[in-house]
C-alpha cells in the first residue's frame, strides 16, 4: 500500500456514487465534522504512522476519471521539492481567489468544463476538491483550525510553499459533481471570512 485516501463526508450517497468506485487504496471517511480542517487533520493524523507515498484528500462528490491518476500524482511528488499536488490552482495575489490570477489546470463540473489552457505547473494555491500530500507533507503540515466551516482550508497550500516546497498542478481528469458557485449566502460569507483570514495571515 502506497496511497491512502480521506474524505469529509456530507453525503454518503455521493461518496458511494462518485468516490468509492474510483478509489483503489484505503479510504477514511469522516462525517458529522465541525469543519473540513478538523476532519482533514484527523485523517492525516490517522495515517501518520503508516508507510505511505501519498495521502489524497478529496471531496465526497469528486470523481477521479483518469485511471492512471495515482501514477501521475506519484510522478509529480517524485520531482524535486514537491509537497502538494492538485488538478487546478493559481496565484494568491488576490487572496484565495486563485482563479482570477494566472490559473492553471482543468476540471469538469456539473455546470461546465473548466479549462484554463495551461494544464500543469507550479502555483501558490491549489483548488481544494482534491489535494495530494507527499509523505513528508502529510506528516508535517496541518490545516489551520481557526478556519471554521468548509471554506478557506486550501490555505494549506501556502503553508507548504512558505516552507520552501512546491504546490503543483498536474493533468488529471476529474469531475466535481456540483453546480459551481456558493450553495447559500451563509456559504458565501464563510468563504469571504476565510479569504480575510488568509490575507491577514499571509499578506498583512
Amino acid at each position: 500500500m502506497t496511497v491512502a485516501y480521506g474524505t469529509c463526508v456530507g453525503s454518503w450517497d455521493k461518496l458511494q456514487r462518485w468516490v468509492i468506485p474510483r478509489v483503489a487504496g484505503p479510504l477514511l471517511a469522516l462525517s458529522g465534522q465541525t469543519s473540513i480542517a478538523v476532519a482533514y487533520n484527523a485523517i492525516l493524523d490517522a495515517y501518520q504512522n503508516m508507510d505511505l507515498e501519498a495521502v489524497i484528500l478529496l471531496h465526497d462528490d469528486l470523481e477521479i476519471l483518469d485511471p492512471a491518476a495515482e501514477e501521475v500524482f506519484l510522478a509529480a511528488l517524485a520531482q524535486e521539492n514537491v509537497g502538494l499536488v492538485g488538478v487546478a490552482g493559481g496565484s494568491d495575489r488576490q487572496g484565495l481567489a486563485w482563479w482570477n490570477v494566472e490559473p492553471v489546470g482543468h476540471q469538469q463540473t456539473d455546470a461546465m468544463n473548466i479549462d484554463f489552457g495551461q494544464r500543469s505547473g507550479d502555483v501558490d494555491i491549489l483548488e481544494g476538491s482534491l489535494l495530494v500530500f507527499s509523505a513528508y507533507a502529510a506528516k508535517t503540515f496541518r490545516f489551520d483550525t481557526r478556519l471554521s466551516g468548509f471554506h478557506g482550508y486550501d490555505e494549506i497550500s501556502k503553508q507548504v510553499t512558505n516552507a520552501g516546497l512546491r504546490a503543483v498542478v498536474v493533468d488529471v481528469d476529474t469531475h466535481h459533481h456540483n453546480s459551481m458557485g456558493f450553495k447559500s449566502e451563509q456559504s458565501h460569507q464563510e468563504w469571504l471570512q476565510g479569504d480575510r483570514f488568509y490575507r491577514e495571515k499571509w499578506h498583512s
